[in-house]
């Protein structure tokens, strides 16, 4: 099967781990926050696998760009996962929230692709991809 990764990289705040995903679990708060996302909100009901999530991509230089995905995991405190299934692949977004040996949490962020999508979609999108995920780590980070 092919796979490759758009982002693999962990983003670190000063805040205990309870406290930052309390902050990144609060969907509907994104774009207080965060520049590049225009409007965020569950569609049906809380954080549970099978939920849905929807967010508008503001990406300096392209249109806004609405984005709906599933809810496939969702461990309060610890980890969500997102992603889009299609008939020729998916592409799959993980948080992980970690405890550092200060007391503070690490955010082990992970988004790939798998399948044929992977060269559809995974080398023309993937830089996009992975400016979109930096710069929304950074955002949050600097929350705290």
């Amino acid at each position: 099967m092919l796979k490759r990764y758009l982002v693999d990289e962990v983003t670190d705040t000063l805040a205990p781990r309870k406290q930052a995903f309390k902050l990144f679990a609060d969907a509907s708060n994104w774009q207080s926050w965060c520049s590049i996302v225009r409007h965020a909100r569950l569609l049906n009901g809380d954080w549970r696998p099978g939920a849905f999530l929807m967010f508008v991509v503001d990406l300096p230089g392209l249109p806004p760009a609405p984005v709906i995905v599933r809810v496939y995991e969702y461990r309060k405190d610890e980890r969500i996962t997102w992603g889009l299934d299609t008939p020729v692949g998916r592409i799959l977004h993980r948080f992980t929230f970690l405890d550092d040996d200060d007391g503070n949490c690490r955010v082990h962020q992970e988004e790939w692709t798998e399948g044929l999508m992977t060269p559809l979609v995974g080398w023309p999108l993937g830089k996009l991809i992975h400016r979109f995920d930096t710069r929304f780590a950074a955002e949050y980070a600097s929350m705290f």
